[in-house]
């Protein structure tokens, strides 16, 4: 009975499980074939496989890949999702959070697929809501880059929506209080997402007021953890460290008084770099114009979704860093699930003879821009290997992937090591690693001396240099070489 209920089920999703099947595959070849081939690093893979490792072991993290920057990986971005995934690096090892992170994007397409059916009652308009979600370019970039906690946090925002709609305000709640412990930004977003649901449920006394409320709870989540939680874990006279808006001023109030002083001042900033480096010359306007064709036309006509993506945008360009202006890394991820919903949201609103091409045409638009950015993009040294799941380079590494392998079993597992930084993700898993030149009180130092394609250092020179000065020091002999891999160990001294 149980069997042809669940073989009931599996025929009546057939079309909802190929979707997500095909796109789990995609994104898996994106994110796991990097990890595989040492496209992760240890800025920020690293980081969460060393956290996951302290959480799994019942202690708080220390993070010593940061150190002595932080002492304590709450110091940096105050997010909880690691320690409730943490079990299951006895299972996946170094690979649990990148497979964590699919896996949540696959459940925000549910989310979104279940909301659209929801809202217009129309299955049809719930499958196409799902692949142009699926095709943002966001996600692509995000998976190419190692994992983040805004990923998590950002597939809760369509169940969020769902439940509310659907007046099921316990598990709203629920999904609410998921984005905001995901990482301390995303509660400074999820008051504009208030915001905007508050318009379109103006009429609704009980949604207006639920909202209100949340949106309230949220600011005062963010103020709370950014003036007082994050700098209690933090080293002595540590305060946030993540306001890096110097165009804004020196903190969130000076940031505050300024955009409301000099509104058009800021507005002509929004499209303009703002910084002395050439470099960062049109990298807004590529990240406008591929928002833009992504579905964000629809959403210039509608402002109550424009406004939940206010601090998205206003992050991205009012940065010090120009390389989160533009498409790369996490910074996009954002704009996925609300282009998504906005444009459907409208499609809804239209007769299925005008809705169905409609949908059509933004879903081949958003692919299509989708394509050409991950071919190419500002700034000039963009490399698409890591997104470009369709090309043979993807699939090689640039050194002999066995001889790390190799390597990395002639090193005790609770050693205490200092590596380079696409190392170091698969080195995490012990009570200190350190990332590579930070040596620290390491015992092991492992690095691929002749790979040019290094994190640490701009040249190949300057890491040859390197690693001689440490050979020549007296503290340090070969231990290992096989033609890849360098393991140096410490001199035992007898006093």
């Amino acid at each position: 009975m149980n069997v042809y209920y669940y073989l009931q089920t599996i025929n009546k999703n057939k079309i909802l499980l190929s979707v997500l099947l095909i796109f789990g595959i995609i994104y898996s070849l994106i994110s796991l074939v990097n990890h595989y081939n040492f496209r992760t690093y240890g800025l920020d893979l690293g980081i969460n496989n060393d956290a996951i490792y302290d959480y799994a072991h019942f202690r708080w993290s220390r993070n010593t890949v940061m150190q002595p920057t932080f002492e304590n990986i709450l110091s940096d971005h105050f997010t909880l999702m690691p320690i409730f995934f943490s079990p299951l690096y006895w299972i996946f090892g170094t690979y649990t959070m990148l497979i964590v992170q699919v896996i949540a994007i696959l459940f925000g397409g549910l989310g979104i697929y279940k909301l659209i059916i929801h809202q217009s009652g129309n299955i049809i308009l719930g499958y196409l809501s799902l692949i142009h979600f699926f095709l943002i370019w966001g996600i692509y970039s995000a998976l190419g880059f190692d994992y983040h906690d805004n990923v998590i946090g950002t597939m809760f925002v369509p169940w969020f929506i769902f439940f509310l709609q659907k007046d099921k305000y316990l598990y709203s709640s629920l999904f609410f209080i998921l984005i905001l412990i995901s990482k301390e930004n995303m509660a400074l977003w999820a008051v504009f997402i208030c915001l905007g649901l508050m318009i379109i449920h103006i009429r609704n006394k009980a949604k207006f007021l639920f909202l209100s409320s949340l949106s309230l709870a949220s600011l005062l989540y963010f103020i709370i953890v950014v003036k007082f939680i994050i700098p209690a874990f933090g080293n002595e006279g540590r305060n946030y460290l993540h306001f890096h808006y110097m165009v804004l001023g020196n903190n969130f109030s000076e940031a505050i008084t300024n955009l409301s002083t000099h509104p058009i001042k800021y507005f002509e900033l929004f499209f303009t770099n703002h910084l002395n480096d050439s470099t960062g010359d049109g990298i807004k306007m590529e990240t406008i114009i591929t928002f833009l064709f992504s579905g964000g036309l629809v959403l210039l006509i509608r402002p109550q979704f424009m406004l939940m993506l206010i601090p998205v945008f206003f992050q991205k360009f009012f940065s010090d860093d120009f390389t989160k202006w533009g498409l790369s890394g996490q910074y996009s991820i954002e704009f996925a699930p609300i282009l998504t919903i906005g444009l459907f949201y409208f499609l809804m609103k239209i007769k299925p003879d005008f809705s169905y091409p409609l949908a059509v045409i933004a879903i081949l638009s958003c692919g299509t821009i989708s394509i050409v950015k991950i071919e190419k993009q500002l700034p000039y040294w963009y490399d698409g290997t890591n997104l470009q799941f369709y090309k043979k380079k993807h699939y090689q590494c640039d050194f002999d992937r066995e001889k790390v392998f190799e390597a990395f079993k002639k090193i005790p597992e609770n050693a205490s090591v200092s590596a380079e930084s696409y190392l170091i993700p698969r080195l995490a898993f012990r009570d200190k690693i350190y990332h590579f030149p930070d040596i620290v009180d390491a015992e092991y130092i492992i690095l691929v001396p002749h790979d040019k394609n290094n994190y640490s250092f701009t040249d190949i020179v300057s890491l040859e240099q390197k690693t001689d000065e440490l050979i020549h020091s007296g503290e340090w002999f070969v231990y290992f070489d096989n033609g890849t891999a360098l393991i140096l160990k410490k001199k035992i001294i007898n006093s």
